[in-house]
């Protein structure tokens, strides 16, 4: 746009010229050249230019549009939306130092830049008729059980019938600024279906109709699933407030924002009236400013009553007491041990009464074992029962990590670097949900996946490690993403192995659980990428899979959802979702890349949400479709 010339010349002063695009998009976000050592940024006290302001705080981040969007995305924001950001949201730390009217100029700006502007609209028409009945299966939380298997109650989907799936409805929803859709999880109780999205959104859906029996916005975008338990549903948003509603009437029991610069990227288990929900950073690349000392945050599960809201206990997950660990080269404080984020979900063993949890890594020194590890908790006290540390051995069995050190953006490293990683070596920890198995032989095992393409199975006694076995190449991209699926003989595991460069080996595989070695494997090649966008379009496999009857079906980043036998990996079906479609009222939508979330299946159906363009570096869209079993043959 023409008028936005001069902010592009501000732009390209902070511009690096690395080969890789990864590279380049880390360099652009500290806003120093590749192997540089960060200098503090300048002071903006005085300044009451709003261009002046953003070239002086914020154009670092906001160049390339991988990991934080561009100017022209977030001037899609309101200004009171930008401003509340500015206070309360992402950018909070990048804003200290800017006085209540700068912020407000700095929103305002950024707003006129585009007419375009997020709905406020849901874009479902409201459900009219009889209400749905309550019979059918349920998926209520992030699995169909507490112990997230991820294996379906349907027994329906042989490989005859699954050949014959067919797509019922497509319901497209609006955008989320700045990045789509999220391919959010769904819930399905009494003949509901449940979910959020990243544009605030939480829907009660008739999964008949694709209508809504209501709708509620969040303060935040929501990215967690919808966790639903005797009427109440219970979600989490992105500045880290939980929310419980009514489920029948979408009235808004209680809200608790469960930490400050905290947010919620996981998912919630919702069992016997108590939510427990996993807290990840808010501040994720806390020290990217070298002028902030760097690192206090630490991860935590809470426990909250579903009723009321109330805490019942909070799990810090690292133990050891926040000590100065030194200065950086430009005499900024450091802090540690910090980070180790909770960001996937909590599996239940009632026979033990502990709940499982998988955490990040730590964005500090000294090394802590809480980092990329299994912790179990008891679960009525969150007091530890044991906790095993699953960092990679390659890496010195330690992962300390953050933005600002990655290897590929800095080779020198900057101010901030932790001397026990200083050329940002790492991000190997855990986004998937440990999952408690119980084999046909009697035996129970903990399987848990890391990004570094591990899988683990541990002792729920004790969490001694009973096997382990390499299923991919991992990385920081790498691994298992967000889950993986098991039927208590076989664990499914999608591989997404995004390497530097951007390129995907993506691959599907299923492992003997009692033995730990492959049964069998799946490529796609490259992915189904003609006509698609590169490098958003890959063969990296990311979403959950789901077992049902004798298949299990997996997303893939090129947009395609498979079917493949549970027996022999061999594809029964496939169905492109990066296209466009139309809704039950004519809303236009298109699909994207299969991500976050998973296939959900009740009875004779299958629900996804089409749409993974969260950072910038997958397919974008916000779709959510349902397919349908042909009839029983007689």
């Amino acid at each position: 746009m023409a008028e936005n010339d001069r902010h592009y010349r501000l732009e390209r002063r902070w511009f690096c010229q690395p080969r890789r695009l990864l590279r380049a998009a880390l360099c652009v976000i500290m806003g120093v050249s590749a192997g540089s050592v960060a200098a503090p940024l300048p002071n903006v006290a005085q300044l009451a230019n709003p261009e002046e302001i953003f070239a002086a705080r914020c154009v670092a981040c906001h160049t390339l549009g991988i990991y934080a969007p561009t100017l022209q995305q977030i001037a899609k924001f309101r200004a009171e939306d930008i401003e509340s950001i500015l206070w309360n949201g992402e950018m909070q730390e990048w804003a200290e130092g800017l006085d209540s009217g700068q912020r407000a100029l700095l929103a305002r700006w950024i707003a006129s830049l585009s007419s375009e502007k997020e709905s406020r609209d849901p874009g479902v028409t409201a459900c009219s008729g009889s209400q749905p009945s309550s019979s059918g299966q349920q998926w209520t939380s992030w699995a169909a059980d507490a112990e997230l298997t991820r294996m379906s109650p349907s027994r329906e989907f042989t490989a005859a019938r699954t050949a014959r799936l067919t797509l019922k409805w497509a319901l497209p929803l609006p955008a989320g600024v700045p990045w789509d859709g999220g391919a959010n999880p769904v819930a399905i109780s009494n003949g509901r279906l449940y979910t959020g999205n990243l544009n605030h959104f939480v829907y009660s859906l008739d999964p008949d109709r694709a209508c809504a029996y209501w709708t509620f916005r969040a303060d935040g975008a929501v990215r967690s699933n919808v966790a639903i338990e005797k009427g109440i549903i219970v979600f989490g948003d992105l500045l880290g407030n939980v929310y419980a509603l009514d489920a029948s009437t979408g009235q808004m029991l209680w809200r608790l924002r469960v930490e400050a610069l905290a947010r919620i990227t996981g998912n919630i288990t919702l069992h016997n009236g108590i939510a427990y929900v996993p807290v990840s950073s808010l501040a994720e690349g806390e020290g990217i400013r070298p002028d902030i000392p760097c690192c206090s945050f630490r991860g935590s599960v809470v426990a909250l009553d579903a009723r009321t809201g109330t805490l019942k206990w909070r799990h810090r997950t690292i133990d050891a007491p926040l000590a100065r660990v030194g200065q950086s080269s430009i005499g900024t404080p450091r802090y540690g041990p910090s980070g180790v984020p909770v960001w996937s979900g909590i599996a239940v063993d009632d026979k033990r009464h502990n709940v499982y949890v998988t955490t990040g890594n730590q964005y500090t020194e000294p090394v802590v074992e809480e980092s990329d590890a299994v912790v179990a908790l008891d679960i009525a006290t969150g007091a530890r029962r044991w906790v095993t540390g699953l960092a990679p051995a390659e890496m010195g069995h330690k992962d300390v990590f953050f933005m600002p050190c990655d290897k590929w953006a800095n080779p020198q490293g900057v101010a901030q670097c932790s001397p026990e990683n200083p050329q940002g070596e790492g991000d190997r920890d855990f986004g998937a949900p440990a999952s408690l198995v119980r084999l046909r032989n009697g035996q129970e095992l903990v399987l848990a996946a890391s990004k570094d393409g591990m899988l683990y199975a541990l002792s729920p006694d004790d969490g001694k490690l009973v096997w382990q076995l390499r299923v991919g190449s991992g990385g920081e991209i790498g691994g298992i993403e967000y889950g993986f699926a098991n039927d208590g003989e076989r664990a499914y595991m999608p591989l997404a192995d995004v390497n530097a460069d951007l390129k995907a080996h993506g691959s599907f595989k299923a492992v003997d659980i009692e033995t730990g070695k492959f049964v069998w494997q799946q490529t796609v090649g490259a992915g189904d990428c003609a006509g698609k966008p590169t490098p958003l379009c890959s063969n990296a496999f990311m979403s959950p899979p789901t077992v049902a009857g004798d298949v299990v079906f997996v997303g893939n980043i090129d947009g395609i959802l498979r079917a493949y036998s549970r027996k022999n990996g061999k594809l029964i079906w496939s169905f492109d979702t990066y296209r466009d479609f139309t809704g039950p009222d004519g809303q236009r939508g298109h699909g994207g890349s299969l991500g976050f979330g998973g296939p959900v299946v009740v009875d004779n159906r299958v629900f996804i949400m089409s749409g993974h363009g969260q950072y910038g570096m997958n397919m974008g869209g916000n779709v959510l479709l349902a397919f349908e079993l042909p009839a029983a043959s007689p």
